[in-house]
């Protein structure tokens, strides 16, 4: 919780990997993210994340079965 410009999203993309950080280091369960290679960062959010978006992200022009 915090005011609009406080970094809430920002952590939050960090700390999923959507993002990477500029300075610092982020550890998770004794894995430092920064010097994760792309294969093992596949495989941590695969077993270690779950995510829930506020929007749904959907493709507008998809229909329910994947249709244009």
């Amino acid at each position: 919780m915090g005011p609009s410009g406080s970094g809430k999203t920002t952590l939050l993309n960090c700390i999923s990997t959507i993002d990477k950080v500029s300075s610092g280091d982020i550890y998770i369960d004794g894995m430092d993210l920064n010097t994760m290679s792309k294969k093992e960062l596949a495989k941590f959010r695969r077993e270690k994340l779950g995510f829930i978006f506020q929007d749904f992200n959907l493709i507008d022009t998809l229909d329910g079965y994947g249709k244009l």
